[in-house]
């Protein structure tokens, strides 16, 4: 494995240094600000738009976002290979009770209130997220500070995946001065390299660079983070410029930010997986034959080559080989085969007559939801429609909101759903719980294998990677086998920036920006 992620970390840089072209990452204080007409150096505002929009100061609620523009860090971060590395702790490890964390905090780093860190901070944070918070559904038991500089975290059970849980924005450290009396976050104060300033709920963040930062400082004087829901407008602001960095833009956008001299693209693949989610329970798909003729029915590689205009792979498995080391890279795909889909759909007790395939005397009718936030979706659900057809399914494609589709889905039969979300949003194969587990799942397959529960289990009991990568290897395997999800395309994200910004240097997971390295 060591190899593989060498390998494929330089692959990664290397694609993102073509990115960059011209562009090159500085270190330090920006030394070629350019001055005014006095001679003082002018201040540099860096102005970036993405779909989501700034509802909360607390990082305990979305952590993610002020995680991703650096105003606050966790003890622990992902690396350029996907992979946990450290953050604001130096290191980290396990006792050999299994159920013992020790973290060991980086020395000089200062909140952006001139506090410095402590363990009694770090304890603050974590004890916060770990009651109430997005992480409260974890095992610990305790945090404590075992000294100034030392975090203690118990996990009443072994639980391999705490570190990867801990580089969620949710588990970042803030500082106590953040709150108000009642408890309220007010301000959230960090250690990033940038700081807050001001904020306008639902539309835009204001940060500048702290100049105490513990690492490197920011290039640029000033960060403006807005959110803006469409994506053509978040081009047009980019066109205009208005922005210098407009993230998540169709796939279409590449031609015209190419052919453009003032405009450069950044495409690069991102462990996001869109797929078709199963009614385990409910006829048709009750049967396995019915769900794998779906796979056999689908031409995923057309559905890369027109609706993703290229832009994208077809996936296999929930994880992208080309950005983690967890993948399953043995597994099986499900070739393009109508005869084949045919065959099963044959077997299943579904025969085709005059008008289409029937089973005692009812119609293979199925639907498929789905929902526009991502706007490929649609298009994608008609495409697979269409090509469901060819082998005899009466498919009807019904678009809804996504917390309707949830809802609905969790209480009802529902044939198919077409959902998009991180396979890897934090860097360990745990995830896969969300997606199979017959009782903590939150996709809403219905699947139940008591094989894969206890397959998953022991993932989480088990410390040894090498043995993990095996145990999650066979989750895969037995994912594929059964197919109550049916992987179709991972994810190419497209960011668009103006030709003069340079240092920037893309995220395959998308936890952090590291938009402190950009310079214009």
């Amino acid at each position: 494995m060591d190899e593989v992620s060498d390998a494929r970390r330089r692959v990664l840089q290397g694609v993102a240094a073509g990115c960059i072209g011209l562009a090159g990452c500085s270190g330090g204080q920006n030394s070629d600000a350019e001055t005014t007409a006095g001679g003082s150096a002018q201040d540099v505002t860096f102005r970036v738009g993405s779909p989501w929009s700034p509802d909360s100061l607390d990082p305990a609620i979305n952590g993610w976002l002020w995680r991703r523009i650096n105003v606050v860090e966790p003890l622990l971060t992902v690396d350029y290979d996907a992979s946990v590395t450290t953050g604001l702790a130096e290191s980290y490890e396990l006792a050999d009770d299994d159920v013992t964390w020790r973290f060991s905090l980086k020395d000089g780093v200062t909140f952006h209130d001139g506090s410095s860190l402590t363990a009694e901070d770090a304890v603050f944070s974590l004890e916060r997220v770990f009651d109430s918070g997005s992480l409260s559904g974890l095992p610990v038991t305790s945090v404590s500070a075992e000294d100034e500089r030392t975090v203690v975290v118990e996990t009443g059970q072994p639980f391999a995946p705490l570190p990867a849980h801990l580089t969620r924005g949710s588990a970042a450290i803030v500082s106590k001065g953040s709150l108000d009396s009642e408890g309220n976050v007010t301000k959230p104060v960090g250690t990033g390299p940038f700081q807050f300033e001001s904020w306008e709920s639902g539309t835009s963040i204001t940060a500048s660079a702290f100049s105490e930062y513990h690492g490197t400082t920011a290039t640029v004087d000033e960060l403006v983070y807005e959110g803006i829901t469409d994506s053509q407008t978040r081009l047009l602001k980019l066109e205009n410029d208005e922005l210098d960095m407009a993230r998540i833009l169709p796939n279409s956008n590449v031609e015209t930010l190419e052919g453009s001299d003032s405009l450069h693209s950044h495409a690069y693949e991102i462990p996001r997986a869109r797929y078709l989610v199963f009614d385990t329970q409910s006829e048709p798909f009750a049967d396995r034959r019915v769900r794998r003729a779906v796979m056999h029915a689908v031409d995923r590689q057309a559905v890369v080559d027109s609706v993703l205009e290229g832009l994208g792979s077809t996936a296999v498995g929930p994880f992208p080989p080309a950005v983690t080391d967890w993948a399953n890279e043995d597994l099986e795909p499900y070739a393009h085969d109508p005869d084949r889909a045919r065959t099963l759909l044959s077997e299943a007790g579904w025969e085709q007559g005059e008008n289409g395939r029937q089973r005692d005397g009812s119609d293979l009718s199925v639907d498929i939801w789905t929902y526009s936030t991502r706007p490929l979706l649609p298009v994608i659900a008609e495409v697979v429609q269409t090509q469901l057809g060819e082998v005899g399914f009466d498919v009807s494609v019904r678009t809804m909101e996504s917390g309707t589709i949830e809802e609905r889905a969790n209480s009802e039969d529902f044939g198919m759903v077409l959902w998009s979300n991180s396979v890897l949003w934090y860097p360990d194969p745990d995830r896969l719980t969300d997606f199979v587990h017959s009782e903590d799942a939150t996709m809403f397959s219905g699947y139940a294998n008591d094989e894969v529960d206890d397959l998953l289990a022991r993932g989480r009991r088990t410390a040894d990677e090498a043995e993990r990568k095996q145990i999650y290897d066979e989750v895969q395997a037995k994912m594929q086998e059964d197919v109550p999800i049916g992987w179709l395309t991972y994810y190419t994200n497209v960011v668009g920036t103006r030709a003069d910004v340079s240092g920037y240097e893309p995220h395959p997971t998308e936890s952090c920006y590291h938009l402190e390295s950009v310079s214009k």
